[in-house]
């Protein structure tokens, strides 16, 4: 049988298994690739920076920043690598993380970026979350939100924006609550189909130029689609506005087959790292006791084991497994892997967990 050709007339070496399919998953995400927004904005980029600022102030308000100091300047040091491999803008970008139990991150015009603590909780890498930071710088490099305002109001948002520039007047207040209620509908429930997988396509491109693994966004949404279906685990990403998330899934994984350098790439995950910074961080409500405690596999290690001594009850496995993106529990574990525990109690307490129990007379 003659080797495989992809034409009659091309040149001879012939082509491999790999390169055939990565040929053909290129022809496949050049049907999948998102068409650009198709939508245009009447506001200025400093009237954009300016709506940002101000509705800055009242994003802290409603949810108040994380009181984390490494937290977020971490966040921010990932933001800013990510920023460096973006379409240049000139906004100066700010990234804050929220103290705000739901799975969520937005962005405002202007530059302003946020990511819940929610999110930082259920995110189990720092390429994970890189991904998901890239989609919002996608957003603010799109100018997705000044789009969909120019949308919703028309020339009228002309008057609005300039209005942003100065919203504190009594005169002022009112146009200023209907352009901010607006902007926050867009920011928590998306900006449709086609800026979602837009701002998708450009969160894979541009994670894979920082050096990270963009794969990992695949690896996010499917486990944040099981504990939607499971336990009702919202992320903006699956509203009724952003596409289908079994498509939306398909689309990222054939996205980072093609966009991504190769295998044989240096990507850079970070999952143990990532988890050691989120010790002690809060987890679920406000006030509520619980935080995340951060613990080292040893050897002979597994999940129903350590759910056994620190739950009570092997059942619980799946749960662990879950918060860690493993899909089943009795997934294989490896020694100093770090895993994610929710506790009750203040952050210090000392958790003991042992491969076994001690045997007697110990």
């Amino acid at each position: 049988m003659h080797p495989f050709h992809w034409c009659a007339s091309c040149p001879s070496p012939s082509l491999t298994r790999r390169q055939v399919l990565r040929v053909l998953a290129a022809g496949t995400a050049a049907l999948l690739l998102p068409r650009p927004a198709r939508a245009f904005t009447i506001l200025s980029s400093s009237q954009e920076e300016e709506i940002g600022r101000t509705a800055h102030k009242e994003i802290l308000q409603r949810f108040g920043a994380l009181d984390s100091p490494s937290l977020q300047a971490f966040v921010a040091r990932v933001g800013q690598r990510l920023v460096e491999e973006a379409e240049y803008t000139g906004f100066e970008y700010r990234f804050t993380a929220l103290d705000a139990p739901e799975v969520n991150a937005f962005a405002l015009p202007g530059g302003f970026i946020y990511v819940t603590r929610g999110l930082l909780t259920e995110a189990n890498s720092e390429a994970e979350l890189a991904t998901v930071v890239g989609h919002e710088i996608g957003h603010v490099t799109s100018h997705h939100a000044a789009k969909q305002l120019t949308r919703a109001f028309g020339l009228q948002f002309l008057t609005l924006g300039l209005i942003a520039l100065s919203p504190g007047g009594r005169e002022h207040a009112a146009k200023w609550a209907t352009l901010s209620t607006e902007l926050f509908s867009r920011i928590l429930l998306g900006y449709g189909r086609e800026a979602e997988l837009e701002s998708d396509e450009k969160g894979i491109r541009y994670a894979f130029r920082a050096g990270y693994d963009a794969r990992q966004m695949v690896n996010f949404f499917r486990i944040l689609q099981l504990k939607a279906r499971l336990a009702g685990v919202g992320y903006h990403a699956f509203s009724a506005t952003h596409p289908d998330t079994i498509e939306r899934i398909d689309r990222a994984r054939v996205l980072a087959e093609v966009i991504g350098p190769g295998a044989a790439a240096e990507l850079r995950v970070a999952a143990d790292e990532y988890k050691a910074r989120l010790e002690g961080l809060p987890y679920g409500e406000k006030g509520s006791s619980k935080r995340l405690r951060i613990h080292e596999v040893a050897p002979g290690e597994t999940l129903p084991a350590i759910a056994r001594q620190v739950y009570g009850s092997e059942a619980r496995a799946y749960e662990v497994a879950l918060l860690n993106g493993l899909r089943r529990e009795d997934a294989p574990l490896t020694l100093g892997q770090r895993l994610k525990l929710v506790v009750e109690g203040p952050p210090g307490r000392h958790l003991r967990l042992d491969p076994k129990p001690p045997e007697e007379g110990q």
